[in-house]
C-alpha cells in the first residue's frame, strides 16, 4: 500500500480525532469543572459527543483497514497501521495538551497510565477486528481466485462466493466488508458496555445505590451513549470503505 494512498485515511482519522482532542476536550473539562454547567443539559450533550467522536474515530480506521485489507492484504496494510496507531496516540497526546491548557499547567509528573490502558484497549480492539477482517475477506479473495482460475481452466463461467461491491443495502450475511464492519463495532460495543458497566459498578452503585426502578434509567443511558454511537461508527465504516474503493478505482 503506497503512502500516497494514505492521505484519505489521515484527513479523515485526524480530523475526528481533533475536534475530539482539541474541542470537545477542552469544553468537557470546563464543564466538569464548574458545579452550575456540570449539572445542566450542556454536560449531557459534551458527553454524549465525546464518546460520539471517540466511536467514529474507530469506525473510520475500521473501515479504512478493511478496505486495505481487501485491497493490499493485511501485510500489506503496514504503513496504514503506523497511521492509525499514530492517530490514536495523536489523540491522547492532545487532549493531555487540551486538558493542560484549561487547567493552567502541564504536570509531567501525573500518572499516564489511564491513556496508556485506553490506547491499548483501543489497539486491541483494531488488531481483532483486523483478524476477523483477515479470516473473512482475505480468505475469500483467494477462494474466489483458485475458483476463478478453475473455471477458465475447464471452459466454465465462473461465479464468484459472495460479493464486496456495490453495497445493495445497510446489512449484509453475504458481504464480507459488511460483516467484518459490524461485528467490528459489536465488539466495540461489547467493550464499552463492560467498561460502563465496570464504571457504574465501581463509582456508581457503591456511592449512589442501585435498586429495580434504575435498571430502564441506566439501559437508556447506555442505548443513547454507546449504541447509538456504535450503530453510527458503523455507518461511518461503511462510509469509509465506499469512499476509500472510489478513490482506488481512479487512481488505478
Amino acid at each position: 500500500m503506497e503512502r500516497n494512498k494514505l492521505r484519505l485515511p489521515a484527513l479523515v482519522l485526524f480530523g475526528i480525532y481533533a475536534v475530539y482532542s482539541l474541542a470537545l476536550i477542552p469544553v468537557y473539562q470546563i464543564i466538569a469543572s464548574d458545579l452550575v454547567l456540570s449539572d445542566t443539559l450542556w454536560w449531557d450533550l459534551v458527553d454524549f459527543g465525546t464518546r460520539l467522536f471517540e466511536v467514529l474515530g474507530i469506525g473510520a480506521a475500521v473501515g479504512f483497514l478493511l478496505h486495505g485489507i481487501y485491497r493490499y492484504t493485511v501485510k500489506g496494510c503496514l504503513h496504514l497501521y503506523y497511521l492509525i496507531a499514530g492517530a490514536l496516540l495523536f489523540k491522547y497526546a492532545a487532549s493531555i495538551i487540551s486538558i493542560s491548557v484549561v487547567m493552567g499547567y502541564l504536570d509531567l509528573t501525573s500518572d499516564f497510565s489511564t491513556y496508556i490502558i485506553a490506547y491499548l484497549i483501543e489497539a486491541a480492539e483494531i488488531a481483532l477486528i483486523s483478524l476477523i477482517g483477515h479470516k473473512l475477506i482475505t480468505v475469500l479473495c483467494r477462494q474466489n481466485a483458485i475458483r476463478e482460475k478453475a473455471a477458465l481452466a475447464l471452459g466454465e463461467d465462473f461465479a464468484p462466493e459472495g460479493e464486496f461491491y456495490p453495497f445493495r443495502r445497510p446489512f449484509s450475511r453475504t458481504n464480507a466488508l459488511q460483516r467484518t464492519a459490524f461485528w467490528g463495532m459489536v465488539i466495540v460495543l461489547g467493550f464499552r458496555l463492560i467498561a460502563d458497566l465496570i464504571n457504574d459498578i465501581t463509582f456508581g452503585f457503591m456511592y449512589y445505590g442501585f435498586s429495580v426502578k434504575d435498571i430502564p434509567v441506566t439501559i437508556l443511558y447506555w442505548i443513547i451513549l454507546i449504541v447509538i454511537p456504535c450503530f453510527l461508527a458503523y455507518l461511518l465504516s461503511l462510509g469509509c470503505i465506499i469512499l476509500a474503493e472510489r478513490k482506488a478505482e481512479k487512481e488505478n
